[in-house]
């Protein structure tokens, strides 16, 4: 009779795991391959760990469904089931009526599918003029100026983001769009950007990027600029955030 010892079971446990990871970057190579590009092997390897982490909460193991999750990870950002923008993701993902994983991917991925048709457009028409909106966007646009000077911060913030991409602004929804505001006001405080510039930075890119783009692997530029000790004033963190925000969007052209 055959007996497999506990270090055997690990290897053949960390084999087939290094194995599916492969098949998955294989997938995500072919279905987002500019993505990869950009990150590396070794960056979107980091992205997938974290998706296998994060749909095992939800029960998703198969890798049918791990596929998907991951997917929506490289197209919502990968904490979209945290994201103020999103709460339909976290409602379907905890929602005990569902009680089959493979019925609660689908679902996810349907609604998913629903929300960036409206947000992005069929043909990402949407998200293109979006994007190139952004790399156009001047520094000085970042503070209130002019007509904007009676404005809150938090109205000025929604002009801004409507002005730079209606179609998500609309899909997300106002009140939404708010508490992400409200969030992302007191996280970029948190990391040490207290001038308007750098907070209306970091609340544009939680927008374009998703609210969790700060930890987010697909964008690790982000959180070493964010989390840099060296970088202790807060205008040129600011400004280092924006420039590579600036840096990152130049690569998709």
């Amino acid at each position: 009779m055959l007996v497999m010892r506990d270090a055997q079971m690990g290897t053949f446990e960390q084999a087939a795991v290094h194995n599916f990871e492969n098949r998955l970057l294989s997938h995500l190579k072919e279905f987002f391959p500019r993505h990869c590009e950009i990150l590396g092997d070794e960056q979107v390897h980091k992205v997938i760990r974290l998706g296998i982490e994060r749909a095992e909460q939800y029960s998703l193991v198969s890798e049918r469904d791990l596929h998907l999750y991951v997917g929506l990870m490289f197209m919502l950002g990968s904490y979209f089931d945290q994201d103020p923008q999103l709460p339909w993701a976290a409602k379907i993902l905890t929602d005990e009526n569902i009680v089959y994983p493979n019925d609660r991917a689908d679902q996810l991925y349907h609604r998913a599918m629903v929300f960036l048709n409206e947000a992005a457009g069929k043909e990402n028409q949407y998200l293109e003029i979006a994007l190139r909106k952004m790399r156009e966007f001047p520094v000085s646009a970042l503070t209130r100026t002019g007509e904007n000077r009676d404005l809150s911060f938090g109205d000025y913030a929604l002009k801004s983001l409507y002005a730079l991409f209606p179609e998500k602004y609309e899909a997300v929804g106002d009140s939404a769009i708010r508490q992400m505001i409200r969030q992302g006001y007191q996280s970029a405080r948190g990391y040490g950007l207290t001038g308007e510039a750098g907070i209306a930075t970091y609340i544009g890119l939680m927008f374009m990027l998703g609210s969790g783009f700060d930890r987010d692997p697909r964008y690790p530029w982000a959180e070493a600029i964010l989390t840099d000790a060296v970088l202790s004033d807060p205008v040129r963190k600011g400004e280092a955030l924006y420039q590579s925000a600036m840096a990152y969007l130049d690569q998709w052209r």
